[in-house]
């Protein structure tokens, strides 16, 4: 299929996209199950060998609960009859009676034969159990390898760029990276205006660069460090007397309590995720807009109308105030997509308008009042000159990394459901991430100018694909011997070898420090009171290391 362009992203998934994708990705599956030669039967068979020997291993585990959980409690009941035993040969020594002889005699026999009973079968059961617990086990862990074995040559032909590479087979529009390499990064710093990687509260966990027809972008998830608060709590317990007159008028005392209760509030080191699309192209250069998303799937025909109707009034509002204060604002003719697309604050009505013609208008109200085809009105859409930035509420909680953990199993039938859900999932992800952007076909039709590139540079990757890796490494490798938070992992490019860069890892996170506030609080004995308050004080710690990344 060639790259011909998607002006109408919404419909185009619906008719084209959905079922061309989920075909692509059913037939790769089934491909590679041929090449790999998997033997469908003999894995099927495997496979229910492990279910019936997960349900025996079950079965024996709750038997062998049971047990110890009845020799547990016949313990207790030796216990207690030995103690009433005891209780009775004293009480007998000193005042002897049948009664309590037979008490003593039957609390005795009862010790005595449960201890007879919990030695000679009770224990001897448990053991046997145990030893059949682990015989099954070990069973099941060999009757799994075995599965996994069957499936390796099937699992190795996935990567992390299938899903990629399946995704451009679709839609060869979107042309996705292997590496975010460094001459991407120099073309989207450089000519774009992509920011440096230097910010120590933020560190990029994934990233995935590529183009569309030579406008380049990046998908970036990142973790992100700042300073929230916490509230802890204390509290204090108070005792006094106090004088009182009863009923007959006689003076009298009582005691009295309270509970006295504080708080304070300290800063505390707080980390979110996000997921991003960032995406370069070089028309309307000057234009600078916000728009969040403005939930308008969420309203039915009657509300929707109404919100617009009064959004409306509110924007023309707003354009004589502007006018007034003799800033360039005005409203468009569809006062439906003045409102739900929300780009009140933009800077250039002429570039503006040049993007969104009447046809991206209507293809952007589109996907903005989905409710059934995608996800709807979840996207943020910031244009920074020569930037754009999407955010969308998907892709916080989706894989985008193309992870093979997210569908490889020991049971094929499990597998190719997992593979195919993820893939289609995958593409879904990235296609609406996209999506208002396609919905302007201005950024299609306008190619780059040529860029020149460097004759040489220093390293091969960028700085945010180095962050990537490591942080898909052991963390704790990195992380300060104190810290108790997470760590923001940041690299330093130090220089490079025959296949390989060294890079400066420096991991920053905070250590914490038991502090004691102590709060004045008055009391019902009509005295102040210092009440504590532990908290927790965090410093802030590093530690860097250097480490060889073969590339």
């Amino acid at each position: 299929m060639s790259d011909f362009p998607t002006y109408q992203p919404l419909n185009e998934y619906k008719t084209r996209y959905f079922e061309l994708h989920s075909a692509n990705t059913s037939e790769f599956f089934e491909n590679c199950i041929k090449l790999g030669n998997i033997d469908e039967d003999a894995n099927k068979k495997a496979v229910e060998k492990i279910n019936q020997q997960r349900i025996k291993l079950t079965k024996t585990g709750s038997s062998l609960n049971k047990k110890r959980a009845l020799k547990t409690f016949l313990i207790v009941i030796i216990t207690l009859a030995i103690s009433v035993f005891v209780a009775f040969s004293f009480m007998m020594y000193q005042q002897p009676n049948l009664q309590g002889f037979l008490v003593m005699a039957g609390s005795g026999g009862l010790a005595v034969y449960l201890f007879i009973l919990v030695k000679n079968k009770i224990t001897a059961s448990i053991k046997n159990l145990d030893q059949a617990k682990q015989s099954l086990t070990e069973e099941l862990e060999a009757l799994t390898a075995e599965a996994w074995a069957q499936m390796k040559p099937l699992i190795s032909q996935f990567n992390s760029a299938t899903a990629a590479r399946l995704s451009e087979k679709t839609h060869p529009l979107i042309q996705l990276d292997d590496k975010f390499g460094i001459r991407r990064f120099a073309y989207l710093s450089q000519k774009f205006g992509l920011w440096d990687n230097d910010d120590i509260n933020v560190s990029t966990l994934f990233v995935q660069s590529g183009e569309i027809k030579g406008n380049p972008f990046c998908f970036f998830k990142t973790l992100n460090h700042y300073m929230s608060e916490k509230t802890y709590h204390g509290s204090k317990t108070i005792y006094w007397t106090e004088s009182y007159c009863d009923s007959n008028g006689n003076s009298q005392t009582r005691s009295r309590s309270e509970t006295l209760r504080a708080s304070v509030t300290r800063p505390f080191p707080a980390y979110y995720k996000d997921t991003y699309l960032v995406y370069g192209n070089e028309a309307a250069p000057n234009l600078l807009f916000n728009r969040e998303k403005s939930k308008a799937n969420e309203l039915n025909e009657k509300q929707l109308e109404k919100h617009i109707k009064s959004k409306s009034k509110e924007i023309e509002k707003l354009m004589r105030t502007k006018i007034a204060k003799g800033e360039n604002f005005t409203v468009m003719g569809n006062t439906e997509f003045e409102v739900l697309f929300g780009a009140a604050n933009r800077n250039n009505e002429v570039e503006f308008r040049l993007l969104f013609t009447p046809m991206a208008q209507r293809e952007m109200l589109n996907l903005i009042k989905d409710k059934n085809v995608a996800w709807g009105d979840n996207f943020s859409f910031k244009k920074h000159y020569m930037l754009n930035i999407i955010g969308a509420k998907h892709l916080q909680n989706i894989d985008v990394s193309g992870s093979t953990s997210n569908y490889i199993d020991y049971d094929l039938v499990q597998m190719r459901s997992k593979f195919n859900s993820y893939n289609n999932l995958y593409f879904k992800s990235i296609y609406f991430a996209f999506a208002p952007l396609l919905a302007i076909s201005l950024y299609q039709d306008h190619k780059p100018h040529e860029f020149i590139y460097k004759d040489i540079y220093k390293q091969r990757f960028s700085n945010f694909e180095h962050e990537r890796i490591v942080n898909n490494m052991r963390k704790s490798d990195f992380a300060p011997s104190d810290s108790v938070t997470d760590n923001i992992l940041k690299t330093r490019f130090m220089g490079n070898g025959a296949g390989n860069e060294y890079v400066n890892v420096t991991a920053h996170g905070f250590r914490g420090e038991a502090r004691t506030a102590y709060v004045q609080v008055w009391g019902g004995d009509g005295r102040y009171h210092d009440v504590p308050v532990n908290w927790t004080e965090y410093l802030s710690v590093s530690n860097t290391t250097n480490i060889d990344l073969l590339i």
